[in-house]
């Protein structure tokens, strides 16, 4: 996987890791594959901070705060499947750089759905059982 994150980037391509694991788990996976590097100005947070940050006094999502989020966030750790389909669209929805974000998502859940559906490209991961034919098990063969 190091391997890969270090193609996308080279082609210009930021890595997310949007998961359900705790932070510091997250965060020590994400520096292991190079999605993060000590030092670096970079986002690390929970889905509990990222919904403060986005959301305005009433609970409802506000682009110009998802823009503030976005472009430094590096981890979304203990995040649900809206989060992740939230952050999507909000960097889809997006107007702060010239041209729009394209947005790629894998998804190794039913609960990834809707994010899969809302990316530009989705990639579903799952496990290859006897009877089913795998599309990707490994993010380095998507690269």
């Amino acid at each position: 996987v190091p391997d890969a994150i270090q193609k996308c980037q080279r082609a210009g391509i930021t890595v997310r890791m949007v998961t359900g694991d705790n932070i510091n788990t997250a965060r020590a996976i994400a520096i292991k594959c190079g999605i993060i590097h000590p030092g670096e100005d970079f986002l690390c947070i929970d889905g509990k901070e990222f919904n403060r940050r986005i959301r305005n006094e009433k609970g409802e999502v506000e682009q110009e705060r998802i823009d503030k989020v976005w472009p430094k966030l590096r981890v979304l750790a203990r995040s649900s499947p809206t989060d992740k389909h939230t952050l999507v669209k909000g960097i889809i929805d997006s107007t702060m750089a010239d041209q729009r974000q394209v947005v790629a998502v894998t998804g190794d859940g039913t609960n990834d759905g809707p994010a899969l559906k809302k990316a530009d490209v989705g990639f579903a991961m799952v496990i290859k059982l006897a009877w089913d034919c795998c599309l990707f098990q490994n993010f380095s063969l998507i690269i």
